[in-house]
């Protein structure tokens, strides 16, 4: 979570933090004018050649296109040049203008970025939606005016020193790691968005609203329960309602070497929270200081006075702050002398008798007994794992079943129990059936280290290195040893044709 306690100042970059970025477009663009080597001169975050040249601000615009007939030998018109390098940047969402807009009245507002005066003119979007640039920004600092370039420290001491600004008060909002650490050696605060990222939730805060927290792994059907009725609760009040969750989890804070079977990692955990409708999304670093702080401290000085919590409503069975003592009636009692109103939620079980609650701990014991349906029927969702496809002994396919070989992108991602799944594959956004096996390899090998193999019904071509998705959708036998290479042959063929009639698209 962005913190803003003690920010006075807010540094935005541009291009991939407010902008939305599409180099490939770019690309496309000049090797349609008959330049594909276009692509040896740009990087993610700088440029070579004349496309450098005119960012650093060492050439003007006529001496870039210049250069660009010159450096390419071809005969293109100014318009085309522009057109095709002008493709680089997409569109800047309404929301992130808007943001800006509304962080200017409450903060000093600047723009620090690498740019041209062909990519710069993305900021007319600013005014023909109908919010000045000038009402945005305090002062914009760009590359090619200034004559310095990210991440070179200079620039960044320039503008602290020319907006008369101190680092300690001052947060930038940029997507390049090395823009982002050189800020920090300077004393800066720092924010890294993902390309494409909406995080205008992050740096708009609520005046008052009505929250709920926890961990929430899995983003479970209880945990939905919960966020569905601080939103009624919010509803019934007049008032936004905001999620808080932690990152990493607690107990690796405590304990160094502990290593949590995590049902989402924190990239699932987000993108599933992002969907429940709640109005804010908050993540809070938990670490040492955090786990250290009590609860009445807790709620004074990060969800009343930093968060804006007016509300808070509590699951039925959790607890939070340094004394594990503590329980709702603390909390209400805490609530009463800051000014924040307590309210515990109501427990959510899978049916009616209420005798087995639903929590990530049943969810674990049930994918660590290989009940798929009971686990995914407590998520709301089917249970999956992304990992990384990596090199394996290419035996499936010499046997006429290849197999992708998936290391998980989470090493504390939670491990179904051994055994053989009917499996969604999710590659590039397409979906195949596919049968996985965890286990030891028993037939081929003996005592292999634990894999996770999946081979894709119907699918062709290569997926080293590619991330993969799969979705666990059945555990239909156990990982066994056969007598030869012949009879497991047989018995995955069987597999194949069961996994092709149990999944249906």
């Amino acid at each position: 979570m962005v913190r803003l306690n003690g920010i006075k100042n807010i540094i935005f970059d541009f291009g991939g933090v407010l902008v939305d970025l599409k180099p490939q477009a770019c690309l496309d663009a000049f090797a349609a004018l008959g330049l594909p080597q276009v692509a040896d001169y740009l990087t993610p975050y700088g440029h070579q050649g004349p496309f450098g040249k005119v960012e650093n601000g060492d050439i003007d615009l006529n001496q870039f296109r210049n250069e660009i007939r010159e450096t390419f030998k071809v005969e293109l018109t100014d318009l085309q040049i522009e057109e095709a390098w002008g493709a680089f940047l997409l569109h800047t969402p309404l929301n992130k203008i808007q943001m800006v807009h509304e962080l200017a009245k409450t903060y000093r507002v600047f723009l620090l970025s690498n740019t041209n005066p062909i990519h710069i003119r993305k900021l007319e979007e600013f005014d023909e939606a109908g919010y000045p640039v000038s009402e945005c920004f305090e002062k914009l600092y760009l590359s090619y005016e200034v004559g310095l370039s990210k991440p070179g420290r200079a620039i960044f001491e320039y503008v602290l020193k020319d907006a008369g600004i101190l680092p300690e008060e001052t947060l930038l909002v940029d997507d390049a790691p090395a823009n982002c650490r050189t800020a920090a050696e300077l004393g800066m605060h720092t924010y890294q968005p993902e390309p494409f990222e909406d995080f205008t939730g992050e740096l708009l805060q609520p005046e008052v609203c009505v929250a709920t927290m926890g961990f929430f792994d899995g983003v479970h059907l209880g945990h939905r329960f919960l966020i569905d009725e601080t939103k009624r609760i919010a509803g019934q009040k007049g008032l936004p309602s905001m999620v808080i969750s932690f990152w990493p989890h607690p107990r690796t804070v405590l304990q160094t070497n502990y290593c949590p079977q995590l049902l989402t990692d924190r990239f699932e955990k987000e993108e599933k929270l992002s969907k429940t409708g709640a109005d804010y999304i908050r993540t809070l670093t938990f670490d040492k200081a955090l786990s250290e702080m009590p609860a009445r401290q807790f709620m004074e000085e990060i969800l009343l006075k930093e968060l804006h919590v007016k509300t808070l409503v509590i699951g039925f069975d959790h607890r939070f702050g340094n004394d594990r003592s503590d329980d709702f009636e603390s909390y209400c009692t805490y609530g009463k002398e800051i000014g924040m109103e307590v309210i515990q939620a109501t427990p959510f079980s899978l049916d009616d008798t209420g005798k087995e609650t639903i929590s990530s701990s049943f969810i674990r014991r049930s994918l660590l007994a290989g009940k798929m349906a009971e686990a995914n029927a407590a998520l709301g969702y089917i249970y999956q794992l992304r990992g990384t496809v990596v090199g394996g002994h290419q035996i499936g396919r010499q046997i006429g079943f290849p197999t992708a070989n998936i290391e998980p992108l989470d090493s504390c991602k939670l491990i179904p129990v051994f055994g053989v799944y009917a499996v969604w594959a999710v590659v590039k956004g397409k979906r195949y059936k596919g049968m996985l096996d965890i286990g030891r390899r028993p037939t081929l090998h003996k005592d292999s280290d634990v894999t996770i193999e999946v081979h894709i019904l119907d699918f062709e071509g290569d997926l080293y290195h590619q991330v993969i998705t799969v979705g666990f959708v059945e555990r239909f036998r156990a990982d066994v040893a056969f007598p030869d290479v012949e009879a497991l042959v047989a018995q995955l063929a069987d597999d194949r044709k069961y996994v092709d009639s149990l999944l249906k698209f």
